[in-house]
């Protein structure tokens, strides 16, 4: 009875997420350049404006719009990435919101705070996609920024030179596609044609499990057509990649934070502790995280809502200081903000140096990161 209901759950579903999301919309006449897609959780404001400084930082020449996606959590109904949005001062910032049925049936039929925040992301880049009228679009995370000023055109020129259907700055790592030899670039800072995106139906971009001519998969948001496709030799990652830092998966790792709450959570990976540190600098009326100090009381207090004590944790800290020593190279964090990151994480410093399994001191070389496939949400 568990396994029906189970499929029957599933079946619903898709089904409804057909209904919403099975066709596109009438597509505009499309313009040379890019659009940049920027889905972006609808109840952290502060890396709305992160994103567009370090949009403002780079060179965009190319770029005819920026389009903000809010997903569809939080109690404000997404009036501070509104205002944000407002104050941008750039005529091609605007906002396009997940249709109203699309919030209802995320939260009323995921089965968890994950799958709901991976059919979130999903809606995002179909809606993104939507809306753009450009021959090329840019998925741009929340959590990711340029250390290169001219990154994001050297990878838009490339795309076009090759006329690749997808251009992305990582592959995805996963053992599936190592396995068959497919060098399927990740969905984050991915550049791609939008035709090509919209040459299948917005569900076939959905991440799910799937028959293949290689086995069944779960084939994680948009790897499923770059999958189909790779064969042409249009689907690629570019060589060598924008300078680029990237807090992979840490708003996923929120949403289950802040909606499904535990005793304590252990940040392993320090993906709450890097949003802390980017809405500090941008201090406002309402925070969605602990403050940086609240979390250091993890470091040595086992009842603390959120510890550090674990072996991944020793493992991954110089990993992550080296990504805060990049940061502080971004830009829009460069000088004041850059000290003011490092005054911040100094409790952390202290706490794990000579602790790490390779006794490196932070911010020096040391293990390389344990192999994980990435799971995609929003990072």
């Amino acid at each position: 009875m568990t396994v029906v209901k189970k499929r029957l759950g599933l079946d619903l579903q898709g089904l409804a997420l057909r209904l919403l999301f099975g066709r596109w919309r009438r597509p505009p006449c499309l313009e040379e350049g890019y659009s940049i897609l920027l889905p972006m959780p609808m109840d952290m404001a502060f890396l709305l404006r992160h994103a567009l400084d370090g949009l403002r930082r780079l060179d965009t020449t190319h770029c005819k719009q920026i389009v903000v996606i809010p997903d569809s959590w939080g109690n404000d109904g997404g009036r501070g990435l509104r205002r944000v949005v407002e104050s941008a001062d750039d005529s091609r910032v605007h906002l396009v919101e997940l249709r109203p049925a699309a919030r209802v049936l995320i939260h009323r039929l995921a089965k968890s705070v994950g799958a709901a925040a991976n059919i979130s992301h999903w809606a995002m880049i179909v809606e993104g996609i939507d809306a753009t009228h450009c021959e090329h679009a840019f998925l741009h995370d929340a959590d990711a920024f340029f250390l290169d000023v001219d990154g994001l055109e050297r990878q838009y020129r490339e795309c076009c030179e090759r006329t690749m259907d997808t251009l992305g700055v990582q592959a995805r790592w996963d053992p599936f596609f190592e396995e068959i030899g497919y060098t399927i670039p990740g969905t984050w800072e991915l550049m791609f044609s939008t035709r090509w995106a919209r040459r299948r139906d917005p569900t076939t971009l959905k991440g799910r499990w799937r028959s293949s001519p290689h086995g069944v998969y779960e084939f994680d948001t948009m790897l499923y057509p770059q999958y189909l496709d790779f064969p042409t030799g249009r689907i690629g990652v570019i060589d060598p990649p924008p300078r680029f830092v990237h807090f992979a998966s840490a708003v996923t790792t929120y949403r289950i934070f802040r909606y499904a709450p535990r005793p304590s959570v252990v940040d392993e990976m320090f993906r709450l502790l890097s949003l802390a540190l980017l809405e500090e600098l941008l201090p406002g009326a309402d925070r969605a995280l602990p403050t940086v100090a609240e979390l250091a009381r993890g470091l040595t207090d086992s009842t603390a809502p959120v510890t550090y004590d674990s072996r991944v944790a020793l493992e991954q800290y110089p990993t992550f200081r080296r990504s805060i020593d990049h940061l502080c190279q971004v830009p829009i964090f460069q000088g004041a903000c850059a000290q003011r990151i490092r005054e911040l994480i100094r409790p952390f410093d202290e706490h794990f140096h000579g602790r790490t399994s390779t006794g490196a001191a932070p911010g020096e070389s040391g293990t390389p990161s344990p192999r994980r496939i990435r799971r995609h949400g929003l990072a």
